[in-house]
């Protein structure tokens, strides 16, 4: 019975990996489309063109407070204009106006995000690209 029951913990799947996350990696910069959650706000934060010494990017959000209501001081969207950012003497990361030391880290967007002298490590999910 003992030979039994140790063949069946054998059998036994193994335990799932965890997915796939930052690592503190610094991965070379590249064009993508990257999206989550910070506060109340999706953001999709696109990085749209790589050059030698700046990225363009442009970003899009929208609230997911359920009951919010579009007034002018507090929008339920916004859509930033293009810009461009300047890369980092190392080219690994960039800073923008708000998002300072922006890096592909194992495939995910990361940086800090500082409004209003708070800041806050952000993390953002790669977006698959639709064909």
């Amino acid at each position: 019975m003992l030979a039994g029951t140790l063949g069946l913990g054998s059998c036994s799947r193994p335990p799932k990996p965890p997915p796939p996350g930052p690592n503190g990696s610094f991965l070379p910069l590249r064009t993508g489309h990257w999206a989550g959650i910070m506060g109340t706000w999706r953001i999709d934060f696109f990085v749209d063109r790589v050059l030698p010494d700046r990225v363009a990017i442009h970003l899009v959000g929208g609230s997911i407070d359920p009951n919010a209501h579009n007034t002018p001081g507090n929008p339920v969207s916004f859509t930033d204009r293009p810009t461009t950012c300047p890369i980092d003497t190392g080219g690994l990361s960039f800073d923008c106006l708000r998002y300072k030391g922006m890096h592909v880290d194992n495939g995910f967007l990361c940086g800090t995000y500082i409004l209003y002298g708070e800041s806050r490590h952000i993390c953002f999910e790669p977006i698959a690209s639709r064909a």
